[in-house]
């Protein structure tokens, strides 16, 4: 290019980019209400459908249960009544053997007792017998009691709507049987202990956070109708369904329990019967179940547990032939309105199982007491209960919170559980 036709090249670009760059600031300024470049539609529309999907899968998330609050809040552990203004509860149960040789017994130094109460209560949780360890023995604690402070405040659960503080007093040991409980002894503060005293009840859960609500709360009335009474032909029914559900477990305990009878050290020509002489005794004691030949005994307490307030029957039913218990399990019903046909939800037959297992079963009671209900609680109201059970054994017992389901109980945490054991027994010979 001639030197003399580069000035003109210049003008002309110069002019080309002026017109280019006046022509976008017109469209710009003259742009219509809510119109948008190609680019900046479709980068808004990702943005849209992104949001879209993620609107999508958080409501396909399942909501949060009254299981999942419940565990998020701590693990609940069972308070009893001390006195009127003290409540004790175990943090870590069977921790050494009362009479071991352990760091903690060797270390324990001079325990202090704790003056017992003039009216002992809750006599099903075994802690009527405090003592307080040592100081020097803190550094052999599990390191939940270590980082419990004299001070810190809890949250005691006294009923299905009502919960009250306590503060942390000092920590204890309880001898159980042939072992050794830790916990911790806490005070009612003063403008509680009315509450505490118009409870009604002897057994509580404790814990050391409170458990988030439900959004929204739901008002249910949880607790159990003293009043109700099944008609006649309700009764009828119910004695129908637990003759037709205990022939349904007894089934299936027979069949694991000659599954599990083998012997491999049984000697040629030995029978099943001969290598476990008592099978024979249930199985023919089952075989008189099977033909309807055992005297049912039974009874019922109904509870409103759920937020559809239909009844709920906690049913303890017992089967004896002649003298004999043979046959225990707990059931529960729900009772539709206007129906005289309950619907029975689900049934634990575990004691019948452990009997013909040969596994100690405290029958020495004519009373159905081998399961209670103690307490019932809704921590974090979505209508839903927790139950506050007592399960008795020969050498021991339990008391576990549960959480109710139609499907059958939730265990929240491991029981705590009372060696029933004399501490003579506890020695060896």
């Amino acid at each position: 290019m001639r030197r003399k036709n580069r000035k003109w090249v210049a003008i002309a670009v110069g002019l080309y980019l002026t017109v280019m760059v006046s022509a976008y600031r017109w469209s710009v300024g003259n742009r219509l209400p809510g119109e948008d470049s190609l680019f900046i539609k479709l980068q808004r529309e990702g943005v849209r459908r992104l949001a879209e999907e993620k609107a999508k899968e958080a409501a396909a998330q399942p909501k949060p249960t009254g299981e999942s609050r419940l565990t998020a809040a701590g693990p609940a552990y069972v308070g009893a009544r001390y006195d009127a203004t003290h409540v004790v509860f175990m943090l870590a149960a069977e921790t050494e053997s009362r009479f071991s040789n352990s760091p903690l017994i060797r270390s324990s130094g001079t325990p202090t007792k704790v003056p017992a109460p003039s009216r002992p209560s809750a006599p099903l949780a075994g802690m009527q017998e405090l003592w307080e360890p040592d100081p020097q023995a803190v550094h052999f604690f599990p390191e939940i009691v270590q980082k419990t402070q004299p001070g810190d405040r809890w949250i005691l659960s006294l009923s299905p709507d009502s919960t009250i503080p306590v503060v942390i007093d000092r920590v204890v040991v309880a001898p159980m049987g042939c072992s050794l409980a830790l916990g911790f002894l806490a005070s009612v503060p003063p403008d509680q202990q009315t509450a505490f005293a118009l409870s009604g009840h002897d057994y509580f859960a404790i814990r050391h956070t409170a458990v988030e609500l439900a959004d929204p709360p739901v008002t249910a009335n949880i607790g159990e109708l003293p009043k109700w009474k099944a008609s006649p032909a309700m009764a009828k029914q119910v004695e129908q369904q637990l003759n037709d559900r205990m022939k349904q477990e007894l089934s299936k305990i027979d069949a694991r329990l000659i599954a599990n009878a083998g012997s491999p050290g049984a000697t040629a020509g030995q029978t099943l019967f001969d290598a476990h002489p008592h099978l024979k005794e249930w199985i023919h004691a089952d075989q008189g179940l099977q033909r309807g030949e055992g005297a049912l005994d039974y009874d019922v307490r109904a509870f409103h547990l759920t937020p559809d307030a239909a009844p709920r029957l906690f049913v303890r039913a017992r089967w004896k032939l002649a003298s004999d218990t043979v046959f225990l399990m707990t059931t529960w019903f729900k009772v539709e309105e206007g129906s005289a046909v309950p619907v029975l939800l689900s049934a634990d037959s575990s004691w019948s199982a452990a009997l013909r297992n040969g596994e100690p079963v405290d029958l020495s009671a004519d009373r159905l007491d081998f399961q209670a209900i103690l307490n019932q609680f809704d921590d974090d109201h979505d209508g839903w209960a927790e139950l506050l059970v007592h399960s008795r054994q020969a050498a021991s017992s339990d008391i576990t919170l549960y959480l109710y389901t139609d499907l059958g109980l939730v265990a929240m945490k491991s029981p705590l559980r009372r060696d029933a054991r004399a501490p003579e027994s506890c020695l060896d010979p």
